[in-house]
């Protein structure tokens, strides 16, 4: 079975937050403050995410992995429409 290549990923500021979907090919739990700063290179999350890192913990988790950036893509943009649909404004992009 061959490895993924991507992670798919989650942002909130707290255990009932989603603001971000994205995905990396950074590994997730080694490369935390590296993906942070990728992720604040977005004009759109960036304010956000220094807001929130001053309030307090950013958790970032996975929430699935992926073969190939399309595959990654999809997948975040899928989730972002279903927390959409539960009435989460969250933003996906890839960082």
């Amino acid at each position: 079975m061959a490895s993924a290549d991507y992670h798919v990923f989650g942002l909130g500021s707290s255990p009932d937050d989603l603001h971000y979907i994205g995905w990396t090919q950074r590994r997730l739990g080694d490369e935390q403050e590296q993906i942070f700063s990728d992720v604040a290179q977005d004009g759109e999350i960036a304010h956000w995410l220094e807001a929130a890192r001053r309030a307090g913990p950013v958790s970032l988790f996975e929430i699935e992995s992926a073969r190939s950036v399309e595959d990654a893509r999809d997948s975040a943009l899928f989730w972002r429409q279903y927390y959409h649909s539960l009435g989460l404004d969250v933003v996906a992009a890839r960082c």
